[in-house]
């Protein structure tokens, strides 16, 4: 009896095998574009917001969290490390859309924000301007080195 339900238990472990083989080796751009997808870099900043339970795939509840601290000088200071380490995660995760998913929720915040203080100028908020110019810091320096690129290729 005991060798009968060996065979029997042989049977679906085979079958299991079969159904459950190892998946073809994967593709450099497979994991690229899982990492992509799940951005662990990116999920990593300080100052993105995660969504409660977070998930590999999920998208984060906001990618612009920051509470300004008051003091100007030291806001500026903050944003334009934010902007250094945003672009960091955006080589690390090779997604070229999360600077426009960050500038995006800095737009939601900015509505709010006004919406709440009612209508009239506001303060303008010292992280967002140190952030911004970093950014354009940053692809302005990218472009001065590809156009002196071109020039020494032609």
């Amino acid at each position: 009896m005991a060798a009968q339900l060996r065979s029997k238990s042989a049977r679906p472990t085979s079958y299991l095998r079969l159904a459950y083989s190892a998946p073809a080796r994967h593709h450099e751009s497979s994991v690229e574009e899982i990492r992509r997808f799940t951005l662990p870099a990116a999920k990593a900043l300080p100052f993105v917001k995660l969504r409660a339970n977070d998930q590999p795939m999920w998208r984060p509840e906001s990618f612009w969290c920051v509470e300004p601290s008051g003091k100007r000088e030291t806001d500026v200071r903050l944003g334009r490390n934010y902007a250094r380490e945003a672009i960091a995660a955006l080589k690390a995760d090779r997604n070229n859309q999360l600077i426009a998913y960050i500038i995006q929720d800095i737009i939601k915040d900015a509505v709010e924000c006004t919406g709440k203080k009612g209508r009239g100028r506001g303060r303008r908020n010292g992280a967002v301007l140190g952030f911004l110019s970093e950014i354009s810091e940053a692809i302005a320096a990218t472009q001065l080195l590809s156009s002196v690129g071109s020039l020494h290729h032609d």
